[in-house]
């Protein structure tokens, strides 16, 4: 397992953004990425939330503490990125390769299956739990549904749209 140490410098790359996070691809790290979010407190909530998950197979898993690193903006300059963290890319049914392999009935099989173990093993009501919201990671030689949103809007029913 790949650790991020708390001086590493990543180089991030914002290639998406969600309602309340920006998703940085980082260079030289093909299946690590940084979130980070509007601010201090909800990428702790996010950090937080995902690393519960991870414990129980049900999001990606998480390296290091909460943190800034630097980015190469869409300028070409160098910036500091808000408060997020690095976490372990998951494959979405937005990859065209990965969704080519991906049969719709299992996908949705999937997706109850995640909102139901989430709630029999911790209680947790992921009423987000839609596309967008999840994706796939390599365990052993399986792939398994996970959360990809783990901000507290996607459990509180408060959500962003």
């Amino acid at each position: 397992m790949v650790k991020a140490k708390k001086e590493t410098k990543y180089i991030g790359l914002p290639v998406d953004s969600g309602s309340f996070a920006t998703f940085y691809i980082l260079k030289n790290h093909k299946t690590m990425a940084f979130k980070a979010f509007r601010s201090k407190k909800r990428a702790i909530e996010a950090y937080d939330m995902q690393k519960l998950l991870d414990e129980h197979t049900m999001a990606p898993k998480v390296y290091g503490n909460v943190r800034k690193i630097d980015y190469i903006g869409f300028d070409g300059k160098k910036n500091k990125s808000g408060w997020g963290y690095i976490t372990e890319i998951a494959r979405t049914i937005n990859d065209d390769d990965f969704r080519d392999d991906l049969n719709t009935y299992d996908f949705e099989d999937d997706r109850r299956g995640l909102v139901e173990w989430m709630h029999i093993e911790l209680g947790l009501d992921f009423g987000d739990c839609h596309s967008q919201n999840v994706g796939y990671v390599k365990r052993g030689k399986e792939n398994v549904m996970v959360c990809i949103d783990t901000g507290a809007e996607s459990f509180s029913g408060e959500y962003a749209y």
